[in-house]
């Protein structure tokens, strides 16, 4: 809640700022700092200059505000019949609130050394700026740990940019993501419209959950940065991703009994659950929206749930297209990806961060235009994609669920659950249920009336998200009529067996 409002997030992420400013990032440029200020968001605006802003987060802006952002639309969702209808109630829908996400790197962020202009003020004073200039439009801004370090850190021993799976409890031999999130929490304790994300996509392997929830001499865990916060601020968010790449639900559930046990019953206050979904080769289970239904509703139940990030890596038919390094692996559920993400979000109440608006450079494989296999936001001029080189219709979506003052929940299979060789189009949305073809198994899990709470931390930690077992599915009191129309779950293990 915003005040009294029930609000969902809608927005835009940015990328770019977790490396703008990186070690050797100007070498072939007029001065340190540079890249920052022409190619990113803002920096130094010359040699030893002040901090600016270029015309980027205008354009970001543009979307977030005025007639291209209903703050109060006026949703109609799908009316579900029995027993869908126990999730979603379609006569109540939130308000939309805009949000910007800002990735950070820890150590450019604490560390001279890690900053190309010697000097982390830099970094910390342009990562401000932005910051300000967004909350001072009504934007809320979210703060992501993306990297602990650069990949050309200049700290030795520190695994830079996705080298390593977790946050690390120090950068080499200094202080890392405990001391990072003390830092940035007390910046911004009181400013009501930050959050933060604790850690963009930890991938331990193997699965770890000790470390995970408590660190270790290497990895600082998900509570003790969790704690390392509440100790400056009471009341912002705090944004949990789970393991698998941000994309499971079995660890954040676990996360949150852990908690509780060991708070006498307390758990995480003003805490929201993180989930990745992608549609592309090497992008975790690599399907539809069948697969982030499950594991969203599964941690729905004990908080809200957005995602920081997602986006397709199919070209889709419209438009000449741009490819780069990425690859589709199913263009039946991968054309239309990201238009049928939003619209499951709004029929579902689930908050959302596009991904990703990457500043005013040319650091795309297809030069100054978006590519299709890499999932860009921005255009070459300044205005999201229209798919026009293939890819994402980010502009369509835009159109359609977020500037459209009545936006409607789309239902175009009329509520039929399709196969993966089916093509989902525009509009394809699925129902609460189990198919069992999308990579996650098809067991069926706890009754819908079941507390998750009232599970043990060994009912998820034991899991592989390949056989997902979980909570959150209708009808009460039948898990055994969890499967869709035709497709009953399955009963040999798990609470139904």
């Amino acid at each position: 809640y915003y005040g009294d409002q029930w609000i969902t997030f809608n927005g835009i992420g940015l990328t770019c700022t977790e490396y703008m400013m990186k070690p050797n990032m100007d070498s072939l440029n007029p001065y340190n700092g540079y890249w920052a200020y022409h190619s990113c968001f803002g920096g130094p605006s010359s040699s030893n200059g002040p901090i600016e802003l270029n015309q980027e987060p205008q354009n970001v802006l543009n979307y977030l505000t005025a007639s291209n952002f209903a703050r109060s639309p006026q949703t109609q969702k799908i009316a579900f019949s029995s027993p869908f209808n126990q999730v979603i109630d379609a006569s109540e829908s939130p308000h939309h609130f805009p949000v910007v996400r800002i990735p950070m790197t820890g150590s450019c962020f604490l560390y001279d050394e890690d900053v190309d202009t010697s000097n982390h003020m830099d970094y910390v004073n342009t990562i401000d700026a932005i910051t300000e200039f967004f909350t001072n439009a009504s934007v809320a801004v979210l703060l992501d740990l993306h990297w602990n370090c650069p990949d050309s850190t200049a700290i030795s021993g520190c695994k830079g940019a996705q080298s390593a799976p977790m946050a690390l409890s120090q950068f080499g031999s200094n202080p890392g993501a405990v001391t990072f999130w003390s830092t940035v929490s007390a910046k911004y304790a009181d400013n009501p419209l930050v959050m933060f994300e604790l850690f963009n996509e930890p991938w331990l392997q193997p699965q770890d959950f000790s470390a995970y929830y408590d660190g270790d001499a290497t990895y600082a865990g998900m509570k003790q940065m969790y704690d390392a916060i509440r100790k400056n601020t009471d009341n912002l968010i705090i944004i949990g991703g789970a393991q698998q790449y941000a994309l499971d639900a079995q660890t954040l559930l676990a996360f949150w009994i852990q908690y509780g046990l060991d708070n006498n019953g307390e758990y995480p206050s003003n805490v929201v659950f993180n989930h990745h979904p992608y549609q592309g080769a090497g992008q975790g289970l690599e399907h539809s929206v069948q697969s982030i239904m499950r594991l969203a509703l599964a941690s729905k139940t004990v908080a809200p749930v957005i995602f920081t990030e997602f986006g397709q890596y199919c070209c889709g038919t419209k438009g000449t297209p741009c490819t780069g390094s990425g690859q589709c692996s199913n263009h039946n559920t991968g054309d239309h990806f990201v238009y049928n993400i939003v619209n499951f979000a709004l029929q579902y109440d689930i908050s959302w961060v596009g991904w990703a608006w990457r500043g005013d450079n040319d650091d795309y494989p297809c030069g100054d235009k978006p590519d299709c296999n890499q999932p860009d936001m921005r255009s070459s001029n300044g205005t999201l994609v229209d798919a026009t080189y293939g890819g994402a219709d980010w502009k369509t979506v835009w159109q359609t669920f977020v500037s459209n003052d009545a936006p409607k929940v789309q239902d175009v299979a009329n509520g039929e659950t399709l196969a993966p060789n089916a093509s989902e189009a525009a509009g394809y949305l699925v129902r609460p249920c189990i198919q069992g073809k999308y990579n996650l198994g098809g067991i069926c899990g706890w009754d819908f009336n079941v507390s998750s709470t009232s599970l043990s931390v060994n009912n998820f930690t034991s899991q592989s998200i390949y056989d997902s077992i979980l909570p959150g599915l209708p009808p009460n009191g039948s898990c055994s009529s969890q499967g869709c129309t035709g497709i009953p779950c399955q009963t040999y293990t798990g609470p139904c067996q």
